[in-house]
């Protein structure tokens, strides 16, 4: 868990509307100084006494706030990595008009808000970064920040995140499965699948396999698109393996076993990976698929 309180630099500046306002005090000030009127100096200094006043309130309004719980959602090169966090008060005072922006946010487009946070409570939100590319990456900040109660003060300060996160590659290509392997426990040796092995049963059709194995009489029958499956005394396993991609360069083979490996899991299969210097075992499930996808970022 996460908790950083907010003990950095707080940094306050005007916006538009407080550099506009700033500028007709000026103007306020040297034309009552030059015709000495009472009521002048009396709206000058009361708007002055309403900025100050407003300048107290903006950079209070950050007071203690810490973020808790960050957490990434899994995300692929190319789209955005998406984060959940908490924002929690501390305090006892009603927190109005908070901003989240992540590290290098120049635009209000990238702003995420705003938020109210009650006293002693907190608030959900979530951010989004670009992911350019796979691999791990760090966030190593983010940004609170608000112009509450009158817009004419910004107030920011950044809280230091530290949370690690992948990217995986991007699901791409458009090779068919590899053809399962069987594997004989009596010499430890593995071959392809051939047709003149024994017949245990069918499966349904994955798209882009081979014709070849397709049960034509039970789809003349009105049936499902099924394979046949064949076992030469051993047991069939799914191998996605580097080695078979020939043709294609490192990025695009990382691409195609991404691909594969998604489809693994949406369909239940177990299925292994060998990559150069990795072997992950025949498997399924979540942590699994996880596992793999893990492998498959962090690639040499």
């Amino acid at each position: 868990m996460i908790s950083t309180k907010t003990k950095s630099r707080v940094t306050t500046r005007p916006t538009r509307s407080g550099l506009i306002l700033i500028l007709i005090l000026f103007a306020m000030i040297t034309a009552s100084t030059n015709y000495g009127n009472n009521m002048a100096y009396i709206l000058t200094f009361l708007i002055l006494s309403l900025t100050l006043v407003t300048f107290l309130q903006t950079r209070s309004n950050l007071k203690g706030l810490e973020i808790k719980n960050v957490m990434p959602q899994p995300a692929f090169a190319g789209s955005n990595v998406r984060f959940t966090l908490e924002i929690h008060n501390r305090l006892s005072g009603l927190r109005s008009g908070i901003y989240l922006a992540p590290p290098g946010a120049k635009s209000p487009d990238d702003l995420f808000g705003p938020f109210s946070i009650g006293p002693f409570s907190g608030s959900t939100s979530e951010i989004s970064l670009p992911a350019p590319k796979r691999g791990r990456f760090t966030l190593t900040h983010l940004i609170l920040l608000t112009v509450y109660p009158l817009g004419i003060f910004q107030v920011h300060t950044g809280l230091k995140a530290g949370k690690s996160y992948l990217v995986y590659p991007k699901p791409a290509g458009l090779r068919p499965w590899p053809i399962p392997e069987i594997f004989s426990e009596g010499n430890g040796e593995s071959s392809e699948v051939k047709g003149g092995d024994d017949f245990v049963g069918t499966r349904r059709y994955r798209p882009g396999e081979s014709m070849h194995h397709v049960d034509w009489k039970a789809v003349a029958r009105g049936g499902s698109l099924n394979i046949k499956e064949f076992s030469g005394g051993g047991s069939a396993q799914l191998w996605f393996d580097w080695s078979k991609l020939a043709g294609l360069d490192s990025e695009s083979r990382l691409s195609q076993l991404t691909r594969w490996v998604l489809e693994a899991d949406k369909q239940g299969t177990a299925f292994g990976l060998k990559l150069l210097d990795t072997t992950i075992a025949i498997g399924s499930g979540s942590s699994h698929t996880l596992k793999c996808l893990s492998a498959l970022a962090l690639f040499e």
